[in-house]
């Protein structure tokens, strides 16, 4: 089963940094998106299972964004694309970049994850679902292979778990759950040295209908008010304490 798993490298949320402007300072550390983590490791151990395909990452944004094409070989991919582009990108940009990505090889499936920690939105793995027309499964946290390649998946929902049967080709969004994504090993490591990474400019995707902006970031204005009571001794305090407390019947 040949795979191909859409990742992206995104500002890492436990060291965020902020310029004064309140964009992203260069020097925050980048790392793979969490939830796309969750579709490689699902890939490999797809793979490790039936004991046959090929595995292809593929990233849409700078030249650095290799770091995570590179982690994702080196827990077990086999090859990588990046799609070199400085201009920012909506989502349906990012899809029908994929779309032409995934037109141009042959998959029997295409795993992403259910959405990123930097956008949230969500948006890509049925965009990309919608312009290849294939079925779409989102908030995949099981996944089973039956005998005639039939997938059956679990996808959470509101009140449980949804079982679903499909035959690839299709899309799949993987979400936290789904399994435990592995550390890349030594080994793996070095054998992600001699693994091909095609790096190639991304192409001008079709200009889009609307555009989506979050707005520049603000802290929240708060104004705090309070009483000090000082130059006494600490039972009167205390009972100064309790009459503003009682006063504003918060006791």
């Amino acid at each position: 089963m040949n795979i191909l798993v859409a990742i992206k490298q995104v500002p890492d949320p436990n060291a965020l940094r902020f310029d004064a402007s309140g964009n992203f300072a260069p020097n925050t550390a980048r790392v793979m998106n969490e939830y796309d983590q969750y579709a490689v490791e699902e890939a490999i151990q797809i793979k490790e299972r039936t004991g046959q395909g090929e595995i292809t990452v593929v990233a849409i944004g700078p030249s650095g964004a290799k770091d995570a094409l590179t982690r994702a070989l080196s827990m077990g991919a086999d090859q990588a694309a990046l799609l070199t582009t400085s201009e920012p990108l909506d989502t349906l940009q990012v899809a029908q970049l994929l779309a032409a990505e995934a037109r141009a090889g042959s998959y029997d499936l295409l795993l992403v994850g259910q959405e990123t920690s930097d956008g949230g939105s969500g948006n890509v793995g049925p965009q990309l679902a919608a312009l290849l027309d294939l079925p779409l499964v989102s908030n995949v946290v099981g996944l089973e292979i039956e005998a005639d390649g039939t997938l059956v998946l679990q996808r959470e929902v509101e009140d449980g778990r949804h079982v679903v049967d499909v035959r690839p080709p299709a899309v799949i969004c993987a979400l936290t759950g789904l399994n435990e994504p592995r550390s890349p090993s030594l080994k793996g490591i070095m054998a992600a040295r001699k693994k091909p990474v095609v790096e190639k400019p991304a192409g001008a995707p079709a200009a889009a209908d609307g555009q989506v902006s979050w707005g520049a970031l603000r802290a929240e204005q708060r104004a705090v008010k309070g009483t000090i009571i000082q130059e006494t001794d600490a039972d009167t305090a205390a009972r100064r304490v309790v009459e503003l407390l009682r006063e504003r019947k918060l006791i």
